[in-house]
């Protein structure tokens, strides 16, 4: 295959593409829609479970006592700063404890950060990554990390955010796509297109490369506008940056141009087969459903609660671009194309 022609076909396409508005108003809407108004639909309920309480916390210490490696117990502590401590059956309030071991106790309007808590009352806190967590009663607390329930549900929602991003390189072909071969015959350009030296696998590598690059493009705009926003909405009610994650970096960088070119595939064969858009964009919508299962198995919690399980399935949609590339090749032929043409 000679590069250079492909390319030369795939600029062609992006001309056309720039001309039509319909493909462009579905390029932009998309993108927006699935970058800026779904983060920040799924970020109100997740601050919602972050803050404990109806208003922020904002405790004011005045520290005039320290411990620091040692163990207290049936303790009354106010205004003290614990650090690696452990603590049993004491009252603490108005104080700050890090990297500290509680068990029994009663702990109110104080900071605890890095800290094991088992079997206390903790009322007004502000909790930063707290492990334990066993048989706590809290109340109007505000969690900063380390709720093992929250983070799962937390991670949920954003995994969930992240499937519905990756809808967008799977729809925008099935505009795209349908305009590849269909507007070549509407346009009556689509003879001399086929009379030219390319071969089959130039002509349908620079078909699909223009619709990959404008697909992507816009896809991975969408993650950087998502993340950005997220982290800015989110961090001060859970005290960190909680994107890009391990699982958002492979669903962007594997799975969405796995399923884009999927996608691109399917519908660039259909486009060449049929003589309307619309027909080609409905048979594309029903041939790409099976793609759609992805999006129901991560709801139903298979693949969005988990790195390995979105890995594999990440795999398994590269090695069906595969077969489906070669497959691609074996129905596209041009004189075909130009007998049918009608």
């Amino acid at each position: 295959m000679r590069l250079d022609r492909a390319i030369i076909v795939a600029k062609k396409d992006l001309s056309e593409f720039a001309k039509n508005r319909y493909i462009m108003m579905t390029i932009v809407m998309m993108p927006l829609v699935a970058s800026v108004i779904l983060p920040i639909v799924y970020v109100v309920p997740i601050n919602q479970l972050s803050r404990q309480s109806s208003a922020d916390l904002n405790l004011d210490f005045q520290i005039t006592l320290e411990f620091n490696n040692v163990t207290l117990t049936d303790a009354t502590l106010i205004d003290t700063r614990l650090d690696h401590v452990v603590l049993s059956n004491c009252i603490v309030r108005n104080s700050i404890i890090e990297n500290s071991t509680v068990d029994n106790s009663n702990l109110n309007q104080s900071r605890i950060a890095y800290t094991t808590v088992t079997d206390s009352m903790l009322e007004r806190c502000v909790l930063v990554n707290l492990t334990g967590d066993a048989g706590n009663t809290v109340r109007k607390s505000q969690y900063m990390g380390g709720n093992e329930e929250l983070n799962k549900l937390q991670a949920l929602m954003f995994n969930v955010l992240l499937i519905l991003l990756i809808m967008t390189p799977v729809t925008i072909p099935t505009v795209t796509a349908s305009y590849s071969f269909v507007g070549e015959k509407v346009n009556r350009s689509l003879e001399p297109l086929l009379a030219t030296p390319t071969t089959d696998l130039e002509l349908l590598a620079g078909k699909s490369g223009s619709i990959f690059a404008v697909s992507m493009g816009a896809t991975w705009l969408s993650f950087i506008v998502a993340v950005v926003l997220v982290d800015i909405l989110t961090e001060p009610f859970l005290g960190y940056y909680p994107l890009p994650n391990a699982y958002w970096i492979v669903g962007i960088l594997l799975l969405a141009p796995g399923m884009c070119l999927m996608s691109i595939l399917v519908n660039v064969i259909i486009s060449s087969r049929v003589n309307d858009v619309r027909v080609s964009q409905q048979i594309g919508g029903v041939l790409i459903l099976p793609v759609l299962l992805f999006f129901f198995f991560s709801l139903a919690g298979v693949l969005s609660t988990a790195l390995l399980p979105m890995l594999v399935f990440s795999l398994i949609i590269l090695l069906a671009d595969c077969l489906i590339v070669l497959l691609s090749l074996r129905i596209f032929n041009r004189e075909e194309i130009l007998v049918n043409w009608k």
